[in-house]
């Protein structure tokens, strides 16, 4: 009998050591139709879905992943496919391979099918029900009346979906349940913006209230169930926009708000208040929102993986803070002159970073004009700094003329100089800095907001 013990113990053991060293895992695609776009893949990991790099196809069109996967879910995506969501997932053991082959839609678009070699049930069962939420969403995006009336049948359709669809693992049995109750969440309040931007439509009809009632509820983002679906964060963002405007009534509030990491105070369980930082960390901008938001909560960073992950957005966003020497950057204008940051030395410099393609970008340049006129005499210096590459020259240099813009206007591309230094992924984005070339901000608000103007005025006063 002692020895039955021993043996079951090393087995048991040896099982957690497997899992958590991580098995080879490989997963083997097949493109047919074309095969000069990569394939992306991507893990479901807190609450999110977590991409884990992209293959390009051979010439017969076959890539693969060699992953070291614990137990999870997975999917798999086109390089430049339609919309946000997934319309391939796969459940994945230690030690498994899958092969799938995924079919190019007629216009060369996008996967329009795909079929997976032996699928495990677990894999059977999840593509069933992501197929059911891509219909439901399809069927309401947009159409927030529609899609009030169509949820409580695709609630019932869970219901029946869940126990039909047990496997012999209670393991992933009890996942999906969490996930499915989470996903149902998403799909109410994500109704609330018409499953679309957060700042393109609200339902507030009448009768819409009843509907979302219990999305009011101050304990729905301490769900922990809410790690268990990739709309796990996007939940959040739903829930954190829709209190937000219950309460202000405003759409630039919602925006400022449901994006920023200070919504991450509001979150009392730990496991997901550290997913949530994790999830908005890649979009702060300044050292000082990483120090407000998330420093305070450092202790919630427990694995080694999450404080590798804080130490390095920490140590990334140093050089950002305020009071640092600006990028002395060296770019030329529109008749090749040469400018630095140290040209404007005793101005106050605001950039204005900008390309010709990007209509947000042109939208703010009449209100920067105007702002400019404001400070004229002044101590300041407004200057644009387009991403639109070298190539793009001349067509730069013509844009800028006929456009009449008045400030300077310098060129540069996106792996390159200011842009690269302060890592800018989404433009427009406005930097300030102070009359030594020291940073005010890297990441100002938009000059249609109220707080540019402000941050000028106070730069000026030496405040």
């Amino acid at each position: 009998m002692r020895r039955l013990i021993l043996l079951l113990l090393c087995l048991t053991l040896g099982f957690v050591a497997v899992h958590a060293k991580g098995v080879k895992t490989k997963i083997n695609c097949t493109v047919h139709g074309k095969n000069n776009s990569g394939v992306f893949l991507y893990q479901l990991r807190d609450g999110n879905a977590i991409s884990l790099g992209f293959k390009r196809p051979d010439e017969n069109g076959n890539c693969n992943f060699d992953i070291q996967a614990k137990e999870g879910v997975y999917f798999l995506k086109k390089a430049g496919g339609k919309g946000n969501g997934f319309k391939i997932t796969i459940y994945m053991k230690p030690g498994e391979q899958k092969q799938l082959d995924l079919y190019y839609d007629k216009n060369l678009v996008d996967f329009d099918s795909f079929t997976v070699t032996k699928p495990n049930a677990e894999t059977k069962r999840l593509q069933t029900w992501l197929n059911s939420m891509n219909d439901y969403k399809h069927a309401v995006a947009n159409k927030p009346g529609v899609g009030r009336s169509k949820y409580a049948e695709f609630e019932k359709y869970a219901a029946s979906f869940l126990e039909e669809n047990k496997t012999a693992n209670p393991y992933f049995n009890g996942w999906l349940n969490d996930k499915v109750a989470i996903d149902l969440k998403y799909l109410k309040v994500g109704n609330y913006f018409g499953l679309g931007r957060l700042n393109s439509i609200y339902d507030v009809e009448t009768g819409a209230e009843a509907f979302y009632k219990q999305l009011l509820d101050k304990n729905i983002i301490n769900d922990v169930r809410i790690l268990r679906s990739e709309h796990g964060m996007q939940l959040l963002d739903f829930i954190f926009g829709f209190w937000k405007y219950n309460e202000a009534k405003n759409t630039q509030k919602v925006l400022e708000n449901t994006f920023s990491p200070e919504n991450g105070a509001k979150i009392n369980n730990n496991l997901v208040k550290v997913a949530f930082l994790l999830y908005k960390m890649p979009g702060i901008k300044e050292f000082e929102t990483f120090v407000k938001h998330v420093q305070p909560y450092k202790n919630v960073f427990v694995t080694a993986e999450q404080k590798i992950a804080y130490e390095q957005f920490y140590n990334a966003l140093g050089p950002f803070a305020k009071g640092s020497p600006g990028y002395n950057f060296e770019l030329k204008d529109v008749n090749d002159r040469t400018y630095t940051l140290a040209s404007f030395k005793g101005k106050i410099v605001v950039i204005d970073v900008w390309a010709m393609w990007c209509a947000p970008c042109l939208n703010e340049k009449p209100v920067m004009d105007k702002i400019a006129e404001e400070f004229k005499g002044k101590e300041v210096e407004f200057i644009g700094i387009s991403v639109d590459g070298h190539v793009q020259k001349k067509n730069w240099k013509d844009f800028v003329k006929r456009n009449g813009f008045k400030h300077v206007e310098l060129l540069t591309q996106f792996d390159e100089s200011l842009f690269k230094f302060y890592k800018i992924t989404t433009i427009p984005r406005f930097l300030i800095f102070d009359r030594e070339g020291k940073i005010i901000t890297v990441d100002a608000p938009y000059p249609s907001n109220p707080g540019f103007k402000k941050l000028i005025e106070t730069a000026l006063a030496g405040k």
